[in-house]
């Protein structure tokens, strides 16, 4: 049976890397909605140049509506009347927006869209890109503030698994409230998928960092970014991996996603284990 996906924050970098991979696969059709219908905030934030008149990657225009996660109607009528099957929730503002704004979006918004869904019978799975800032707090404490510094540590760094409490960053108060929007909406995830009543499951992404030109070997980027950098190859093997194994995979879980980086610090082990994910990339630390 073809499985119906619908992505939220459909014109973002994420978004436009998934669509355009799974959009090869006959076995998914793939929806999307976003407020806007403009490039990713992204390439403006690593000053990656762009082609005039370029435009961001979406589905096709009979299955792309214009949509903000706020508006608990249209949403509803979207999955409704698609009867979609697996939600890619990516929509979201970024950590330049104000804490006012960031809050509004990525807490309350995911909150209506996870209150629409769950009311929805035919909707099977939610996979949340709730993101590794959920522990970038960690940067800020030895040993791992070596690598905000962009000094090599002197041995291997102990990983945090998703076990261990998050720690938001205190980076700026913008940052901070993004952080906390994705722990915010990592909990809210947990909480549904205790509903009896509620048979979807509640997939949590922690993906590392993704470049919008997936090229990681510039001295631009430090090694908070390298440690936890996720390649578009890997990124796209997870997706795979989740959509593949969805009958076996728990009511919820929590999955770091990074590239097989040099001091990588947090744990990739249940991803392997239910999921047989192998990052295929990896930032490597160049030794003079």
């Amino acid at each position: 049976m073809v499985k119906k996906i619908l992505i939220t924050g459909a014109s973002g970098l994420i978004a436009g890397i998934l669509i355009k991979h799974l959009s090869k696969n006959s076995n998914y059709d793939i929806y999307g909605i976003d407020k806007h219908i403009g490039l990713s905030a992204r390439y403006q934030l690593e000053n990656t140049p762009t082609a005039e008149g370029q435009q961001p990657i979406l589905p096709s225009k009979e299955k792309f509506y214009v949509c903000d996660i706020t508006d608990e109607n249209q949403l509803s009528c979207i999955i409704q009347e698609n009867q979609i099957n697996i939600i890619i929730h990516l929509a979201g503002l970024l950590e330049t927006d104000t804490v006012e704004k960031i809050n509004h979006i990525n807490c309350y918004g995911t909150k209506i869209l996870f209150d629409t869904a769950t009311k929805q019978e035919h909707v099977e799975m939610i996979i949340y890109a709730c993101s590794g800032t959920t522990v970038f707090g960690y940067l800020e404490i030895e040993p791992y503030s070596s690598l905000a510094k962009n000094i090599q540590p002197k041995q291997l760094l102990k990983t945090i698994t998703v076990n261990d409490p998050p720690i938001p960053s205190h980076f700026d108060p913008s940052f901070e409230a993004y952080s906390n929007s994705k722990i915010y909406g990592e909990e809210l995830a947990r909480q549904y998928s205790l509903i009896e009543t509620i048979n979807i499951k509640f997939i949590c992404a922690r993906c590392g960092w993704i470049s919008t030109t997936d090229d990681i070997t510039s001295d631009l980027y430090g090694w908070s970014d390298k440690s936890l950098w996720c390649s578009h190859r890997d990124l796209c093997q997870f997706i795979d991996r989740l959509l593949e194994k969805q009958s076996i995979l728990k009511m919820f879980a929590i999955y770091f996603v990074c590239s097989n980086n040099d001091y990588c610090w947090v744990d990739m082990d249940n991803c392997r284990q239910d999921l047989n994910y192998e990052p295929q990339d990896g930032a490597k630390w160049k030794t003079t």
